[in-house]
């Protein structure tokens, strides 16, 4: 059983992402837990973590890695392009969506990630202010 082989740190790291209503990345992790280890063995919990399924990863538009319960679905995120901050949120509107590319394509779908990628509210203000204050 996969439980058993869990160590304290990645007990820690499983406990953190679960417990969390948004994706997190290795550094916001690592910020939250107790007994601060090295990132390297933070991203290694991760990696075995993922591997065996009990969290998942999403990239947006960058390199970063946003790790999110397995059990959390389903998932649905918009991520600011500017600040990086992510956020889920909820109402499925993927159903039909997912029955009209099963028909057309003859495909089984298991699963799905869906997001939007914008500027959030604080970050559109903030250039606002910017562009009136003739810095941009």
């Amino acid at each position: 059983m996969v439980l058993k082989r869990l160590t304290t740190l990645r007990k820690s790291v499983l406990d953190i992402i679960d417990s969390s209503s948004a994706p997190l990345n290795a550094e916001n992790i690592h910020g939250k837990l107790r007994d601060r280890p090295d990132l390297s063995s933070v991203y290694r919990s991760l990696s075995f973590l993922e591997e065996r399924g009990l969290i998942r990863s999403v990239s947006f538009e960058c390199e970063t890695r946003y790790y999110f319960g397995a059990g959390k679905e389903p998932v649905h995120f918009i991520h600011c392009k500017k600040c990086h901050r992510t956020e889920s949120f909820h109402g499925c509107f993927a159903t039909e969506l997912e029955e009209s590319v099963r028909d057309d394509h003859d495909f089984t779908i298991t699963d799905h990630v869906f997001y939007f990628i914008g500027i959030c509210g604080d970050c559109k203000r903030k250039m606002m202010e910017e562009l009136e204050g003739g810095k941009l």
